[in-house]
């Protein structure tokens, strides 16, 4: 073996010369250390795998491997700890994989010390990979560790780009941008940026899409462990208020072309202590805030459980309206709850009116009234005792709607029509808001013209705002009333132009009322297949927001559409779906929607059952005062003249 290196070089390369050669480079560490053994001649093949992205001209096309999928992380599990012993757990198996990222060598290890532990089973791995400290430590046999790897790709690396990965792991969502980087560590964007793609390179994160990066489960474990130094804490504390800050003035910034007065008069916000970051995040669009809502969502939780309560609150405040208008109900739940126990622990009564409102805004959509009323009249309440006239004001148009679905139409009516009398603190009424909900009722009571005239203010309004929102939401509103007017083809313009709407803005809000509307104007015109789509299109979505209300609205109009097409078994089932979803969220008039209808596609051997329940049906309209109770009231006439029953005399 010759001693000099040019030597050994020209030893080994004449060596693969006359062989046809696969040659395994592992774990390299620089493209300097691979030249010298790449052959130069034909009929060699050279793998090399390393941590770090290595560049040249000399190799090839690099290939970054990703984790395995479930299924491989299971059986390299099985090859590792036994088959037998696996496939007797199968869901510890898959958690094991799971808390191993899939990530092959955590899954070697994990299945070595199942091996050498005869009494664990597999669950009992599994509850020691837990979240939380430790639990990486798990994964080692002997002196082969899961941290060892990857403090190979750590160590060599300089302090500042050690200390941007130690804090990205304060980043509680499932990715991060270069700004949100730049603002944990505090450092200038051009520079973090450029960290970044050092961390890139050893892999110690991942670009889940251009300028969007991640850390693997297990890599946020490690970067969470070096940082357990009592400095390291204190600097991971302020990262996490250099975060939230920043997120807030971003979401803040973005949701401002959605409802800027009221938005900023309820946040309060002071200066950003990172302009500079906010100016690169251009353009700022709202589709940002779609991009990362699940983000967001975990801020507002992280910044509750590190009691960071003033930005807690304001982040689920900033991302309300976003979330109401693409029927994100379920976050505006998740998000204003730990808002208001925010609001609750810094003392803030006004940010807890806001909460309270808010919350009761996906109470309604999702049908829980009760909750609904519960909250508004705390944020009455509160805002009452504070005197602030406004948001009161505000608060209590909110109750219209409330006590429209609870089947209150004369309140409902009354107290809309109130917040048109007053003036709170002297300035006009913000009328934009509460008319949707006094039209509503107006329609429900068969008051179709004053119904029409507010709807139609309400786009006029909207007009004049340059509110594209409003003009979508306004347009399906008027369409509704023509529907019951029998104006069906015209109910159809307006219902196009406002889902051409819905569609250039991204708005989502009120789309499944709007298609359940448009089917029920193609079932008019003889379009019953047109007819059917929109209903079933209007459940999906319906259904993706949770708004239960809605569901038992088109369950109903699906109904009428199936009787139409006379698949009369079907719009039995439909209507039976209806009436199940009205009576368990206290929905009154669907209720009494379906009772008739099921009544109308019962059998001549049913006409007792379908009496009973036009009856039910007649006593929830008649407290209502809804039009329909002519009707049930002719064909309970008509059923008396028919033959006497049980239920001839009431």
């Amino acid at each position: 073996m010759p001693t000099e290196i040019d030597d050994r070089v020209e030893l080994w390369r004449r060596e693969l010369a006359w062989r046809r050669t696969v040659v395994v480079l592992d774990n390299a560490a620089s493209s300097e250390q691979l030249l010298p053994l790449l052959p130069v001649d034909r009929g060699s093949v050279v793998l090399v795998t390393t941590r770090a992205r290595l560049f040249g001209a000399e190799l090839g096309a690099p290939e970054s491997l990703g984790v395995l999928s479930p299924a491989e992380a299971v059986r390299l599990l099985e090859v590792t700890a036994g088959v037998d012993r696996v496939t007797a757990e199968p869901d510890a198996a898959e958690e094991v994989a799971r808390r191993c990222g899939y990530l092959p060598l955590a899954i070697r290890l994990a299945g070595a010390r199942l091996a050498h532990r005869l009494s664990w089973r597999v669950a009992d791995l599994a509850h020691r990979l837990a979240d939380g400290p430790g639990g990486i430590s798990q994964l080692a046999v002997e002196d082969q560790t899961v941290a060892g790897a990857f403090a190979t790709s750590y160590e060599p690396l300089p302090e500042p780009v050690k200390r941007l990965f130690r804090l990205v792991s304060v980043h509680p969502g499932d990715h991060f941008d270069a700004p949100m980087a730049a603002a944990l560590a505090d450092l200038p964007l051009d520079g973090v940026e450029v960290m970044l793609d050092d961390l890139l390179d050893q892999h110690l994160i991942e670009e889940a899409e251009p300028g969007r990066y991640r850390l693997h489960d297990l890599m946020r474990h490690y970067s969470a462990e070096l940082s357990q130094a009592p400095d390291e804490l204190r600097d991971r504390e302020e990262a996490a208020e250099r975060l939230l800050d920043h997120v807030l003035h971003e979401v803040a910034n973005r949701a401002a072309s959605l409802e800027p007065l009221a938005l900023r008069a309820h946040l309060r916000l002071d200066p950003p202590r990172r302009p500079d970051l906010l100016d690169a995040s251009e353009p700022p669009d709202v589709e940002w805030l779609e991009q990362e809502r699940s983000n967001i969502l975990a801020l507002v939780k992280f910044a509750e459980q590190e009691s960071m309560h003033e930005h807690g609150w304001r982040l689920a405040r900033a991302m309300w309206r976003f979330c109401y208008m693409r029927g994100y109900f379920d976050d505006i739940l998740i998000a204003h709850r730990s808002g208001l126990t925010a609001a609750e622990q810094c003392g803030d009564q006004a940010a807890q009116a806001v909460m309270h409102n808010y919350l009761a805004s996906a109470y309604t959509r999702t049908g829980s009234y009760l909750d609904s009323l519960r909250h508004l009249e705390a944020a009455v309440s509160i805002s009452r005792l504070l005197g602030d006239h406004g948001n009161e004001h505000r608060y209590r148009a909110n109750l219209v709607v409330v006590h429209w679905l609870r089947g209150d139409l004369v309140r409902s009516v009354n107290l809309g029509r109130q917040q048109f009398r007053e003036r709170p603190g002297g300035s006009a009424v913000d009328s934009i808001r509460s008319l949707p909900n006094l039209g509503f009722a107006l329609a429900t009571m068969g008051r179709y013209d004053e119904a029409l005239a507010v709807h139609r203010l309400h786009l006029f309004l909207g007009r004049c705002y340059g509110n594209q929102y409003h003009i979508s939401n306004a347009l399906g509103h008027i369409a509704a009333v023509e529907n019951r007017l029998g104006h069906f083809a015209k109910a159809v313009r307006l219902i196009t132009a406002s889902l051409q709407l819905r569609e250039r803005t991204g708005h989502r809000f009120g789309e499944a009322e709007a298609r359940n509307d448009l089917g029920i104007a193609y079932r008019h015109l003889g379009m019953l297949d047109s007819a059917q789509e929109q209903h079933k299109m209007a459940l999906e979505l319906a259904g993706d927001s949770g708004e239960r209300h809605v569901q038992a609205a088109v369950w109903n109009d699906f109904g009428t559409t199936l009787a139409a097409r006379g698949s009369i078994d079907e719009a039995l089932a439909a209507h039976r779906r209806a009436l199940e979803l009205a009576t368990r969220i206290a929905h009154p008039y669907e209720q009494g929607r379906a009772l008739v209808a099921l009544a109308d596609h019962l059998g001549d051997d049913e006409l007792e059952q379908a009496r009973r329940y036009r009856h039910r049906a007649l006593a929830i309209f008649e407290r209502m005062g809804v039009p329909e109770r002519h009707e049930v009231r002719r064909r309970l006439a008509d059923d008396d003249r028919a033959g006497p029953g049980p239920l001839r005399n009431g």
